[in-house]
């Protein structure tokens, strides 16, 4: 037992002196929990629609109305339904709805009208929420408000309901989860391999076997670069395994262009190797390196909208989602792979991981010069 204790006690040492271990292995699991108990929901208020109005009158009014009030939904105003779809197809709207013309002639004579309900299927969750929304259309409420009875025969016989609702899901006709998690599992891989493998400048930092590659003759720039490249590499072919098997076996839809998809990933393993070597600047253990990887993962996994629904987090902790390479990925690779848009659409996405590798570049450029120096 003393022998024991004094094992135990060498080591809670080397703890002790190691500051940012302790900060890591205290400071995280209270960041983790404060953070995603204030940003996980499933519950989502903040949903936009699409509307083409072909009536245009005052009681298509009334139903826009309707859906801003009981809906809690944005109305959009669209002046075709080929607009509509493309809305929905660029993200700009979850739902889409037509209002085609004669609605109030048909209510006053008593008649049901249908409206076309078009609802962006890539997210389920989001689907069925503005299912939710617009079903108050259909409402005991809404159908008591655009009835109207003859004063003479208040008590006529039954009748329909003035509108009925035709679903039309686009892009997942099936809500399958499978179409939904998939593209963003593909994200999830190559963050596992890009961050594992590139974190490993650290090892040379622990081993002391950095200052033998400081005194080469190459740039700060070629070295890291040198480490890095291979790794980009055979993180990229990871994607290809992972993007085949996810076609083979689930059957996932590649609408968009292979060309598209394929730079996208690119982008974002850079981006991830970037952040990788950053990492392993501000890390002097491979320990703490990966401490800092798993709590990026976790945060990745939880905030960039592979699970949860962005729309769905507070507005204050929105910006920690924009601020993840993850989240331009999975926004980008859900509309290339199920909604099929050009590669145009999502340039914000490629930008924003290109500014992210060319940060987190620069700043392990520096930080490493530094340390040489």
């Amino acid at each position: 037992m003393r022998a024991l204790r004094a094992v135990m006690r060498k080591e809670f040492l080397h703890i002790k002196r190691d500051q940012r271990l302790v900060g890591y292995v205290l400071g995280l699991p209270v960041l983790i929990l404060l953070l995603f108990g204030s940003a996980l929901h499933l519950k989502v208020d903040d949903l936009s629609v699409a509307v083409y109005d072909q009536d245009r009158t005052y009681l298509s009014t009334a139903v826009q109305d309707r859906l801003r009030r009981d809906g809690r939904l944005t109305v959009v105003e669209a002046d075709s339904e080929a607009t509509v779809r493309e809305f929905l197809r660029t993200g700009r709207t979850h739902l889409g709805l037509v209002i085609p013309p004669g609605f109030s002639r048909r209510v006053a004579d008593n008649e049901q009208t249908i409206f076309t309900l078009l609802v962006d299927g890539s997210m389920p969750t989001l689907a069925q929420a503005a299912l939710y929304g617009a079903s108050v259309l259909t409402s005991e409420d809404a159908t008591a408000e655009l009835t109207f009875d003859d004063p003479d025969h208040p008590s006529g016989p039954p009748r329909k309901p003035p509108i009925k609702i035709n679903d039309v899901i686009l892009f997942n006709p099936e809500l399958r989860d499978s179409d939904f998690f998939l593209p963003g599992t593909i994200g999830i891989v190559l963050m596992l391999v890009a961050l594992a493998l590139s974190t490993g400048l650290v090892r040379e930092k622990e081993e002391q076997t950095i200052e033998q590659l400081w005194a080469t003759p190459v740039t700060r720039l070629e070295l890291i670069a040198g480490k890095l490249l291979p790794y980009a590499l055979i993180t990229t072919l990871d994607f290809t395994v992972a993007a085949v098997l996810a076609r083979l076996i689930f059957t996932l839809p590649f609408r968009g262009s292979l060309v598209a998809m394929s730079a996208l990933a690119i982008a974002f393993i850079f981006a991830l190797l970037a952040l990788g070597a950053f990492i392993s600047a501000v890390s002097d253990r491979q320990l703490q390196a990966h401490f800092v990887n798993v709590f990026v993962f976790i945060v990745s996994v939880l905030l960039s909208g592979f699970v949860f629904p962005i729309e769905a987090m507070p507005r204050w902790l929105r910006p920690v989602a924009f601020s993840l390479p993850m989240t331009y990925f999975v926004d980008g690779i859900r509309a290339l792979v199920l909604k099929g848009v050009p590669a145009l659409v999502i340039v914000g996405d490629f930008l924003a991981l290109a500014a992210f590798t060319l940060g987190f570049g620069g700043l392990s450029v520096a930080l490493f010069g530094k340390q040489a120096a």
